[in-house]
């Protein structure tokens, strides 16, 4: 009885000293996301370039797209069918959002190792706090900018919404997406003191798969009479395509940041 005894006292000991530690990694991560917000609101480097992209391309978009989107063409079997149809423009919003993205988030690591507080965040927090805490505000940041900018960009182009929650599980599925990809790949720029462009040229790439992912799912999402099944099988390999990115990243963040 006294080994059982001990051995379950042991147990909870154990237990209570990995909570604690969770509660201290959600605690690290938090006070990152806290800072990078704050520090944003501050000097607004990634609102004002976001913003200023997203707003050009809009404004190109609307002179270009006048008159494509009263233009019909005729299909192999004879029926008339929009030129600019419901997926093509879904697939514009994704390149819009993401060159948004890479345009706004690149700056998640390379302002910490030009600052000099990337040292600072070696010190105080553990590399998957540092993560957490970059990924967190990358995706608050652009879920904010595809909450502003797809329902301007709906009104120009008369995108329809389909089904509402295979709508709205796709845009959070991208947003998880792009989000995850650019942390990634800023911490690798950083390390390598990249620019900008380099964070675009080695980004870009990665996302080939991503957008015909995306692309894919946008398709089924307004097919006529598309089984669920397949709007599951689609927009979730779109969501699966994020949460791969998130949990290698976690992986491999300690070695990259660390080295």
């Amino acid at each position: 009885m006294t080994e059982v005894g001990a051995a379950r006292a042991s147990a909870t000991e154990w237990r209570s000293i990995c909570l604690k530690k969770r509660k201290g990694w959600f605690r690290q991560a938090y006070t990152i996301l806290r800072k990078d917000i704050k520090a944003e609101l501050r000097t607004r480097v990634a609102l004002c370039a976001v913003g200023i992209f997203t707003f050009a391309a809009l404004l190109l978009l609307a002179l270009a797209t006048e008159s494509l989107r009263q233009e019909f063409v005729v299909d192999p079997r004879g029926v008339m069918r929009p030129a600019w149809n419901a997926p093509a423009k879904m697939g514009m919003l994704w390149v819009l959002l993401c060159f948004a993205a890479f345009s706004g988030l690149s700056h998640a690591f390379v302002h910490e190792e030009e600052t000099g507080t990337a040292l600072t965040l070696r010190l105080y927090a553990t590399p998957e706090a540092v993560y957490a805490g970059k990924l967190l505000f990358n995706l608050l940041l652009l879920c904010g900018v595809a909450l502003v900018v797809t329902p301007i960009y709906m009104a120009i182009t008369g995108l329809p919404m389909g089904e509402p929650i295979a709508f709205l599980v796709l845009m959070l599925s991208g947003c998880l997406g792009l989000a995850s990809t650019a942390t990634i790949i800023a911490a690798l720029t950083a390390k390598a003191r990249g620019s900008g462009a380099l964070y675009g040229a080695v980004g870009l790439p990665m996302l080939v798969v991503f957008l015909l992912l995306l692309l894919n799912a946008a398709g089924t999402l307004y097919m006529q009479g598309a089984p669920t099944i397949l709007n599951v099988k689609n927009i979730g390999g779109a969501l699966s395509f994020g949460v791969l990115i998130v949990a290698v990243s976690a992986l491999l963040f300690n070695y990259i940041w660390e080295d």
